[in-house]
């Protein structure tokens, strides 16, 4: 994927610097009168694909409503809008209404009459305009979850004309997304967003007034800039595939509901996001933590896989989106082969050209650090660099370069001011099992190295072998003349516990305290050192990581010593 020059970006974006957040963040004044518009009725098709945890739902019925290990409870008899939010994180996770379904997931009166309660009671607050809730990321999120939910939970008048007012505010947003729908964020929030007036064309039951048709062309548009043939997003980012394709299927089980068909590239788009969903899955049944995505729920993508129903197994390389999977016997691996995403969807890409995250049987065992949404955002910045994913790092430096301070970080956010360069993979099927080899140029205008990397993973799934080189290419001149230190990083999950051996040239590596593999290398020597694990949950977890340490000469093939490094992983008989 080209991407375009930063500079033009910086020059397009002047000017468009996002206006300040405050005052919601406080106690807001309830509005006494509003003008109610009165649309028909909506349609009341129910969602097949329900999430949700029911825990959670009982205690937000019961008013407490935790984010990220922040918490505002307002008791059962209370709302939250009229309280101070503890943070600006959580008062956007609130006003985007994100909690709703699992409210919705509590199978009681009680949760509809709460839901209806909520949402009537952020409309009399803030229902004809708020600079921060009305803030096209919150609205639109809103929004989604609202119409998704519409039935069962908000479709029911609770009581005078509060029905009419529920679809009134509705229409308003509604009308507000589509008139500023230009200046929504490039990206998933800019497919939500043109999805999200879709499906609201398609709840109007009377006529759609040109939401339906509208959202579906933008959504068309969207589609062939955002899902790529083999089915990735262009973010490179799997949880972004996975929202996705959520969000595809809900509108069309709406749209197949109204008796509406869908558009083919709505069709082509599941089509593909199906298959790449289950080529990023560990043995666990989570996602590959690459580039701002974590594991995700479970339990939610088993639901869409069921849904998809698909009966072959994945498939081996995204040539598109720039991964390999290699998965014999229970050993699965996906490895990231690409470059960084394109301009305008790269704010959460991360530097990691050629890590690797591996699983088995016994569930993950080398990790990248990874990301999750609720995890703090002091910790955003080190898990996009280099060093937080299981691959090379030289001369302690990340491959490329996030923008992070600065004015232009300010307009643009922290988007990649230098890319991780050209990233080339050759893969091969043997009846023994199968090879790949990759390498990229992130260091090389740095340093004049290239970073080769060469995994084999036999026939079983029990023997895997790689080999990191760093090279100068032939016909070039070393820009450098002293040794660069490098660190090769095996990121464990804190299910596993590593022991190194006295000679420091192996490490024993026990996964769930019944499962062992041995490593060894011909570098080195190995040490073990802390780490982070930030894939799931709402705060990093302590574990640790196997890392190889050595210095390279800038004039060297890759086939000396000094800057080729080979190790293995083998599986041990299992403990009883």
């Amino acid at each position: 994927m080209s991407r375009v020059p930063f500079t033009r970006v910086v020059n397009a974006a002047a000017g468009r610097a996002k206006r300040a957040v405050g005052e919601t963040l406080s106690s807001p004044t309830r509005s006494v009168s509003m003008r109610v518009m009165r649309p028909a009725p909506f349609s009341d098709v129910k969602p097949k694909l329900f999430f949700g945890d029911k825990a959670v739902g009982e205690t937000l019925i019961s008013g407490g409503f935790h984010h990220a290990k922040q918490q505002l409870n307002v008791g059962m008899q209370g709302d939250p809008w009229t309280v101070p939010s503890p943070s600006e994180r959580f008062a956007r996770w609130l006003h985007s209404f994100d909690w709703l379904e699992d409210i919705a997931s509590v199978k009681q009166p009680t949760a509809e009459v709460r839901a209806r309660f909520l949402v009537d009671g952020w409309s009399a607050v803030y229902g004809q305009y708020n600079e921060f809730a009305w803030d096209l990321s919150i609205l639109t999120t809103r929004l989604y979850n609202w119409l998704v939910l519409w039935a069962p939970l908000l479709s029911i008048d609770s009581g005078g004309d509060s029905g009419a007012a529920r679809r009134g505010v509705t229409l308003r947003q509604m009308k507000y997304l589509r008139k500023n729908y230009p200046r929504t964020e490039p990206g998933l929030p800019r497919l939500i967003a043109a999805l999200t007036l879709a499906m609201g064309g398609a709840r109007l039951a009377d006529k759609s007034e040109g939401y339906l048709d509208r959202g579906l062309d933008w959504l068309d548009d969207e589609i062939e800039v955002q899902i790529l043939p083999d089915g990735g997003h262009i973010t490179r980012s799997p949880e972004a595939a996975l929202k996705s394709l959520e969000a595809l299927m809900r509108l069309d089980e709406i749209l197949d509901a109204r008796g509406i068909a869908r558009t083919k590239a709505m069709g082509r788009a599941i089509d593909r996001l199906q298959p790449i969903l289950q080529f990023f899955l560990h043995s666990d049944g989570g996602l590959a933590c690459f580039n701002g995505g974590g594991e995700g729920d479970k339990k939610r993508i088993a639901k869409i896989l069921k849904s998809a129903a698909l009966s072959s197994r994945p498939f081996g390389y995204s040539p598109h989106t720039g991964y390999q999977r290699l998965e014999h016997g229970s050993s699965v691996m996906l490895v990231d082969t690409g470059t960084t995403a394109p301009v305008l969807f790269d704010k959460d890409a991360h530097l990691a050209p050629l890590s690797f995250e591996l699983s088995t049987a016994a569930g993950r065992m080398i990790v990248n650090c990874g990301w999750s949404s609720e995890q703090p955002m002091s910790w955003r910045a080190p898990v996009r660099s280099t060093a937080a994913h299981s691959t090379l790092t030289l001369a302690d430096q990340s491959v490329g370069k996030i923008l992070e301070d600065g004015y232009r970080a300010r307009l643009l956010g922290d988007v990649v001011e230098q890319d991780v360069g050209e990233v080339k993979a050759q893969r091969k099927e043997q009846v023994t099992g199968v090879w790949l080899e990759s390498t990229h140029a992130g260091y090389q205008d740095d340093t004049g190295l290239m970073h080769r990397r060469r995994f084999y993973m036999t026939q079983d799934g029990n023997d895997i072998r790689g080999e990191d080189s760093l090279y100068l290419p032939v016909g070039d001149t070393p820009k450098r003349r002293d040794e660069l230190p490098f660190a090769i990083r095996f990121h464990l999950h804190p299910n596993c516990r590593a022991t190194l051996a006295q000679d420091q040239k192996s490490a024993l590596i026990i996964q769930g305290g019944r499962t062992g593999w041995r490593m060894r290398t011909d570098g080195g020597p190995l040490s073990i050192e802390p780490s982070y694990y930030l894939g799931t949950g709402t705060a990093p977890q302590k574990t640790s990581q196997i890392v190889i340490r050595g210095h390279a000469f800038a004039d060297s093939d890759g086939e000396t010593q000094s800057n080729r490094v080979r190790w293995s992983l083998r599986l041990l008989e299992a403990r009883k």
